[in-house]
């Protein structure tokens, strides 16, 4: 046992109770001879395995004395009963496992968020109590919210307690096999003006580009205007005269553009030929549409910039695919069609597998070509009417309108294959395998937007990771092609 507890030194204290509840053997010979027949996790390791929610020290408390910190020792208890050939019980192993494990693990992943972000983690109890973070033992929030975690497994919500606007987010925790977990929750907060800072970034940077390109087209348009119609103006003004006028014979030459020059030229020449009234006429019309059609194709090609622009500001610029703020207007949609034609809507949630290894093991260059060929290949097997988005890092989104309830698995199935079965050739190492877990769902009634389906396909995502990788799973089954891939 003490070689066990070195090798594990998150163990405070391991231990062998007879079926009395003495204490035979122990770590160090803490509790030796003392008796533990009252303590929960033994009176529940005699019956079979147990683990104990997160509790104070008692009996070893003032043999460990208090933490560096100065907080008391909190255990997670954890007993299995110990049987002889015959299958008789003749006593409990039983492990104290310090709590500050957690913590540390709490502190790991903060030191990996910008401190500026004022980012925490939480662990609440199965009945809402803080486990892990500030103020152990509190209830941060009531158990009308603590049921709402546990009831939707994942949530994101707008916690204003404290008199301060956070965006938090609660994931509901899950046992293993047959073990049904403690009923943790985990839950993170973010100040709100911070969790929201780069959305309102990037509006602001939209609509700045909008009225930049309204304005200059405006300006365009206008300067365009006045260089077309002073000219014609004045030249209107002088063929009045003529009108009026009985000594006024002869307009004055004008420089000012090229169609107004052609223009006056033409007029001259009308009021020196007198008997060639009707060709003059006819010059003039040709050279006012002449100017007529230049300024259309003027107005085509700034409509064709402007269009040039848009698909620029549309489109992700490593693989050229949609990116995330064109794809929710697709989404957005395909979620009304879905509504008012009752046509099913899917989608996909492709993650490319320990690509984190990728990047530390070949670099990022590689990185990159790897994301490229991976959104080359779900756009070549995607249908013609789906959407193909890049999300960002090496996640990819289809979005699947017109489509079979069996649709969405099927395509990810085959592009799942396509990927497990190529290369990603790289000049300096090599080929390159790769693997994508696929997640997906279909829109139901109840959706609020689009957002809503993406949620549950990442859901499924989630658990294709968790059961091996290189695997598909659609609104909670897991493909057997799946399956035998992993």
């Amino acid at each position: 046992m003490q070689q066990l507890q070195n090798s594990l030194p998150e163990y405070a204290w391991i231990g062998f109770a007879l079926p009395d509840g003495t204490v035979k053997a122990a770590t160090n010979g803490m509790l030796e001879g003392v008796s533990v027949a009252q303590r929960p996790w033994f009176i529940d390791g005699l019956k079979g395995p147990a683990v104990k929610d997160v509790h104070d020290a008692k009996l070893l408390a003032e043999m460990l004395g208090p933490q560096a910190n100065g907080e008391p020792f909190r255990f997670v208890d954890v007993a299995v009963p110990v049987k002889n050939a015959a299958g008789e019980t003749i006593g409990v192993l039983g492990a104290h496992m310090s709590w500050t494990w957690a913590d540390v693990v709490r502190t790991t992943v903060l030191a990996t968020v910008e401190a500026s972000l004022s980012t925490d983690i939480w662990v609440l109890s199965s009945n809402g109590a803080a486990l892990l973070g500030p103020l152990y033992g509190t209830m941060p929030f009531n158990a009308e919210t603590v049921s709402a975690f546990q009831a939707a497994g994942r949530l994101s919500f707008h916690d204003t307690a404290g008199n301060a606007d956070h965006l938090a987010a609660a994931v509901a925790t899950k046992g293993y096999l047959d073990y049904p977990g403690l009923g943790w929750t985990v839950v993170t907060r973010r100040p709100l003006g911070l969790a929201m800072a780069p959305a309102n970034q990037l509006a602001a940077a939209i609509m700045l580009i909008g009225l930049v390109f309204a304005a200059t087209g405006a300006a365009a348009a206008s300067m365009l205007a006045k260089k077309l119609t002073n000219p014609l103006a004045e030249l209107a003004d002088s063929i009045d005269r003529i009108g009026r006028d009985a000594g006024a014979t002869m307009i004055s030459r004008d420089h000012s553009s090229r169609d107004v020059s052609l223009l006056s030229v033409s007029i001259r020449s009308l009021l020196r030929r007198l008997g060639t009234a009707e060709t003059a006429h006819e010059t003039a019309q040709r050279e006012a549409l002449l100017s007529k059609q230049m300024l259309a194709e003027k107005t085509i090609r700034m409509g064709e910039d402007m269009h040039a622009l848009q698909v620029l500001a549309d489109t992700d610029p490593l693989t050229g695919l949609l990116n995330r703020r064109a794809f929710r207007v697709f989404g957005s949609d395909a979620m009304n069609y879905f509504r008012r034609h009752k046509r099913d809507v899917g989608v996909l949630v492709i993650d490319i597998d320990f690509f984190k290894r990728v990047n530390d093991t070949f670099g990022h260059s590689v990185g990159d070509d790897v994301i490229r060929t991976v959104g080359e290949t779900v756009l070549a097997e995607a249908r013609n009417i789906d959407k193909v988005a890049r999300f960002g890092g090496e996640e990819f989104v289809v979005l699947m309108r017109e489509t079979e309830k069996e649709g969405p698995e099927i395509l990810a199935d085959r592009i799942r294959k396509k990927i497990a079965s190529a290369l990603v050739e790289h000049p300096e190492h090599g080929a390159i395998h790769v693997t994508v877990s696929i997640g997906g769902a279909m829109a139901v009634v109840g959706d609020r937007d689009i957002e809503d389906v993406i949620q549950r396909a990442d859901r499924a995502l989630y658990e294709a990771k968790a059961s091996g990788r290189n695997c598909v799973v659609v609104s909670g089954s897991l493909a057997h092609a799946g399956r035998l891939a992993a």
